[in-house]
């Protein structure tokens, strides 16, 4: 057998996607904007960029955007570019499709309710508390 589940898990190529959105995520700076992506429609780059703080310092725009890219390259994130502004958003369908897909691996039924959900810390659920609609 070539895949790692059995037929009513996840399929191989769907590992490996989740693998490389989970990559993608493997980043404090890279959750953060996620995190704020979530809240808004749409963002500017350099406004993201004032919003994001690792170790109590904002991060380069440089960096940024390259942590962007890392988003982007998964799929995780969108960008628009209006003349020389930059916006980004989150990807929504992505980002439930990687909830789902871990959900899945994790043996979590799609529809589990928030009462049925073992309790934690973190009440906003999801990720990190990155489950946003």
């Amino acid at each position: 057998m070539d895949t790692i589940t059995g037929p009513s898990g996840p399929s191989e190529l769907e590992l490996w996607d989740l693998k490389d959105m989970l990559k993608a995520l493997g980043d404090v700076a890279r959750l953060q904007m996620v995190h704020v992506l979530a809240g808004v429609t749409e963002m500017r780059v350099t406004d993201l960029g004032e919003l994001i703080l690792i170790n109590g310092h904002h991060i380069s725009q440089p960096l940024i955007s390259w942590h962007l890219r890392v988003l982007r390259k998964y799929g995780l994130v969108r960008t628009r570019r209006s003349g020389r502004v930059v916006h980004c958003s989150l990807d929504r369908a992505r980002y439930q499709h990687c909830l789902a897909l871990l959900r899945e691996v994790a043996g979590e039924p799609d529809g589990l309710s928030a009462a049925a959900r073992p309790a934690s810390d973190d009440s906003a659920g999801g990720i990190g508390g990155l489950a946003h609609s």
